[in-house]
């Protein structure tokens, strides 16, 4: 143990364990209370000892859910959380904080990763551990939660697809390859014990709505908006989406695969006339430089906030129609973020861009979000467990 920590502070947290066997592991997983204090500036003029860091993470960190740089020791990690802490709650936020990092860092190979960590989550279930999957564009990113409910706590595995394509998920020609390794990944994951019980979260669709539309129309030429061809872009896309997912899913695994709908717009109507362009989707949909293809959106007519909010919801109603007709579960996550005027509540937009970033603030989506993650993994929950 690190001899500058003073374990009688903690022994209150995590009694009846004695403080120095809790605290030994709890370095062992790869946690550094120096590390965390370091990490964030408003610490800064603190001038926190190693005690006072560890205890301000414990105590605060968690509840705030501020993240820790460090690289997971996964036996170190299990031994923890087969502690016998009588706070169960206070146990549940320490490991769902610290199970950010057993997937973490592992770029796009799915399958491999996850059989190696498979073990690891397997004995992290009878310790409260909620596995769930999640795979979707960098929107998805809204699902890929920690969070705690009594005894219980979040386990996500995001296969994250960045600037991901719903419609090039079944084009063998897509640049970014996605389509094949959701697909060998879903294979893999199927082959797993136990993973037919843990539920697949799929979002989809916001790049192609707000972003390969408009590129579309930049690479041939369109410049009037014509608000039925939007309709029937979302129209062809979905259909190609839901094609794909009802490819690699059979009807019997379709009971816990939700497909989430996308939210509602963010970026403003000041921001498109400016010519806003996402640097990675570009370059992943086309060959055009990220300037020529902001200049060239400045020549459209772009929906206007109103417009655009209405196609997102016209793809989500059809969305809904579809999953439930093939079998699979449907998350409304657009709803609940409407203002009274039917727009997006200001609330979900990041203040610091100001209507120039197109995903919606983590800050303040972060409870909305909780509630159907949790109703997931109640619906999807084996019998024998309660």
């Amino acid at each position: 143990m690190n001899a500058s920590l003073d374990p009688t502070v903690f022994a209150a947290l995590c009694a009846p364990v004695p403080a120095r066997d809790f605290l030994d592991l709890l370095l062992r997983t790869g946690f550094s209370a120096e590390a965390y204090r370091d990490h964030y500036a408003d610490f800064a003029p603190l001038n926190w000892g190693p005690t006072q860091a560890l205890h301000h993470f414990l105590n605060h960190g968690l509840k705030e859910r501020r993240g820790i740089p460090m690289t997971l020791d996964r036996d170190a990690f299990v031994a923890l959380a087969c502690l016998p802490i009588a706070d169960t709650a206070f146990k549940a936020r320490l490991l769902t904080g610290l199970a950010h990092h057993l997937f973490a860092d592992l770029g796009h190979r799915y399958g491999p990763a996850i059989v190696e960590r498979w073990p690891t989550v397997r004995d992290l279930v009878p310790q409260g551990a909620r596995p769930y999957f999640v795979t979707g564009d960098s929107h998805s990113g809204h699902l890929n939660l920690t969070g705690a409910r009594g005894a219980e706590w979040l386990l996500p595995i995001h296969l994250l697809c960045t600037a991901g394509s719903a419609a090039g998920l079944g084009n063998p020609a897509s640049r970014s390859g996605y389509g094949p390794l959701l697909r060998d990944a879903i294979k893999t994951i199927q082959t797993l014990p136990g993973a037919d019980a843990i539920p697949l979260l799929i979002q989809f669709g916001q790049v192609d709505i707000e972003f390969v539309y408009h590129f579309r129309r930049v690479r041939d030429g369109r410049r009037a908006l014509d608000l039925e061809d939007y309709k029937l872009f979302c129209d062809d896309m979905l259909a190609r989406y839901i094609r794909f997912v009802a490819d690699i899913f059979e009807p019997p695994c379709r009971k816990r695969v939700f497909i989430a709908s996308v939210f509602p717009p963010a970026l403003s109507d000041a921001a498109w006339k400016q010519g806003y362009v996402n640097d990675d989707i570009s370059r992943r949909e086309t060959d055009i430089s990220v300037e020529e293809l902001s200049a060239r959106i400045r020549e459209l007519e772009i929906a206007n906030i109103r417009q655009r909010t209405e196609i997102h919801l016209h793809f989500n109603a059809r969305l809904k129609a579809e999953s439930e007709r093939l079998g699979f579960g449907f998350l409304d996550l657009a709803t609940g973020f409407l203002g009274a005027d039917g727009l997006l509540d200001p609330r979900y937009i990041s203040p610091e861009a100001r209507g120039f970033e197109h995903h919606l603030d983590t800050r303040q989506t972060y409870a909305g979000l909780l509630t159907p993650i949790w109703q997931v993994l109640d619906l999807t929950r084996p019998a024998s467990t309660g």
